[in-house]
């Protein structure tokens, strides 16, 4: 299991382009049974925006957080390994 949040970037200077991704691990709620995963999006260098999506079970919160990874990925972002927790 992933313990630390990951973060993407994005930076294309040709298209202005400069965006950030940070993806939390999944993370069990208050809620009985209910699982978070919880992301952060936006321009490098502004505050972004945050999006949390609820699940009923943990597995299937684990595979929306693969999926989202695997988009990232897909869609051109790289790994930053600069962040801290």
């Amino acid at each position: 299991m992933i313990s630390d949040k990951i973060k993407f970037t994005k930076i294309d200077e040709s298209r202005n382009m400069k965006r950030f991704y940070v993806l939390h691990p999944v993370c069990d709620t208050l809620l009985d049974g209910v699982y978070a995963v919880v992301s952060e999006y936006g321009r490098i260098g502004k505050q972004g925006r945050t999006f949390i999506k609820l699940f009923a079970d943990q597995k299937s919160a684990w595979h929306y957080h693969d999926h989202c990874i695997a988009n990232r990925i897909n869609h051109g972002y790289t790994h930053d390994q600069s962040i801290h927790n």
